[in-house]
């Protein structure tokens, strides 16, 4: 009787997994802030990673960045 109800139980979970029904969800406007502040804060720490080491890979190779500030007398 006990294996019989496992494997309902069981059939049932992979039948609820397969087959979602939507969702219906409401999205408010304080969800819609955080996703636009997480893509923006992702596209600004990756234009920042890239100026950084782009500066870096440009000194190995002996060019001078304009940017740096740094002046060597």
């Amino acid at each position: 009787m006990t294996k019989h109800i496992s494997n309902s139980v069981f059939a049932i979970a992979v039948f609820g997994i397969l087959c979602p029904s939507p969702a219906l969800a409401y999205l408010d406007g304080g969800t819609i802030s955080l996703v636009l502040q997480a893509v923006t804060g992702a596209i600004a720490s990756a234009l920042l990673f890239g100026k950084i080491y782009w500066n870096k890979l440009a000194g190995f190779f002996g060019r001078k960045s304009a940017g740096t500030g740094h002046d060597k007398d």
